[in-house]
């Protein structure tokens, strides 16, 4: 399987390439360097194929990756069930975290790893403002069936919001 790229960023110089099982391969034209990437995590397949094309990414680039996963919790009235709930979902965002964290490191990479509480869609342009991103890659729908018939609600807001150039996969 291959993904074709075309990355463009302003004023800078278009490339194409071909992302497979044997890396990032560029076919004409130059690239844009990128220092700073950032793979948002859910646990789905599409999440952890955007963190495999992210390795490809650093091993090309020599750039900094970052593994964001966002605890989403909305709280209700039961103080004790919320704390429970919030529990398990922070156990299950660490865990994705480190899973992929030790998924680069057997492919040559060290990847940063984060879990940070709120709105995925909010967090992930926020952490990519605030963290000079230069490039997202993530997953086209996450885990929720809803994301999966159609582009991500988080990914399209992603795609619309962050300021950021984003690179979308599908596994």
């Amino acid at each position: 399987m291959a993904y074709y790229l075309n990355l463009m960023a302003g004023d800078c110089i278009m490339a194409v390439g071909v992302v497979g099982y044997e890396g990032l391969t560029f076919l004409e034209g130059a690239f844009t360097m990128y220092e700073n990437i950032l793979v948002p995590l859910d646990g789905s397949a599409n999440a952890n194929k955007a963190l495999d094309v992210a390795v490809e990414f650093c091993k090309v680039f020599h750039a900094k990756v970052t593994a964001l996963s966002v605890i989403h919790h909305i709280k209700d009235d039961s103080d004790a069930l919320s704390s429970d709930i919030y529990k398990g979902l922070s156990t299950k965002a660490h865990k994705i975290v480190e899973s992929c964290r030790d998924q680069a490191w057997n492919q040559g990479v060290t990847i940063n790893g984060v879990v940070e509480d709120g709105n995925p869609k909010q967090k992930i342009v926020e952490f990519a403002k605030e963290n000079d991103i230069d490039l997202i890659i993530m997953g086209k729908t996450g885990m929720n069936a809803f994301d999966r018939m159609i582009l991500g609600s988080t990914t399209n807001h992603v795609v619309r919001e962050s300021g950021t150039q984003v690179l979308v996969v599908n596994a």
